[in-house]
Parts: structure tokens; C-alpha cells; sequence
């Protein structure tokens, strides 16, 4: 396969799941409640052959007084410890799309994505266009 396809792929993954996570953040921020949640437990996922991550169980209740028990989208290594209490945001209509309520998660993280993208977009279209030579595949 073509060097400059498989930019153009790549990048186009990071703008797609970048822009999908944007919109959906944007949803949370804009109708979502704001709650303090405990971290119950962690849920250990594997990512290779010898490692993996901690996924954090949140337990709230929302603004109807039901409780909600929800593994969280982000993982970490080490685990967070169990009874940390957080700031949690969570769709009313929906509860168990949660997510921390924090800049990083809710708005950088997918303009990071987004313009990652955008960024490995141009350089593989300039690339193929031969105004840059990313592979210097000319010896």
C-alpha cells in the first residue's frame, strides 16, 4: 500500500472518532448534570500481551435518586483508588453515558484528535502532490 494512502487512512480515523467525540462531549457539556461520583472499583483490560489498563467504576445517583454503577470510557495505569471521590457529568436522559467532568476528556482530547488528523491530512496530501517527500524514498 501507498505511503500517502495510509496517511490519508490514519488521519482520517483521527478526524472521524476526533469530530464524534467532540459532537458527543459538546451534547454532554451543553444538557448534561453535573454530580460528585465514588469510584467503586477498577477494571483491569488488557491492551497487548503484558499490558493493559484500569478502567474506573463510578457509582452517583442522579437527580431522580437512582443510582447509576458505570465503567468509565478512559482508562489509567496505575488504578485509581478505589473510593476517590470525583466530579462526574452524566446525560439525563441516559445515565449511563458518563464521563469526568474535565477540560482534558470533554474538550481537548478530541480537538487533539481532530487536529492530528487534519496535521498527517495536509503532509500526506503534499506528499502525493511531491512538495514534501515524508518517505524520502530518493536515495
Amino acid at each position: 500500500m501507498d505511503g500517502d494512502l495510509i496517511i490519508a487512512l490514519i488521519s482520517g480515523v483521527f478526524i472521524v472518532l476526533g469530530a464524534k467525540l467532540w459532537q458527543k462531549n459538546n451534547y454532554l457539556i451543553a444538557h448534561g448534570k453535573k454530580t460528585e461520583a465514588v469510584i467503586f472499583k477498577n477494571n483491569y483490560k488488557r491492551s497487548g500481551s503484558d499490558s493493559g489498563m484500569y478502567y474506573p467504576v463510578v457509582r452517583f445517583t442522579t437527580e431522580t435518586e437512582e443510582w447509576i454503577t458505570q465503567e468509565l470510557s478512559i482508562g489509567y495505569t496505575p488504578a485509581k483508588a478505589e473510593g476517590t471521590k470525583l466530579e462526574v457529568i452524566y446525560d439525563p436522559e441516559d445515565p449511563t453515558h458518563v464521563e469526568i467532568n474535565g477540560g482534558f476528556q470533554l474538550i481537548v482530547a478530541p480537538r487533539f484528535f481532530v487536529a492530528i488528523g487534519l496535521i498527517g491530512l495536509i503532509l500526506g496530501l503534499l506528499d502525493y502532490l511531491e512538495l514534501i517527500d515524508i518517505f524520502n524514498t530518493t536515495e
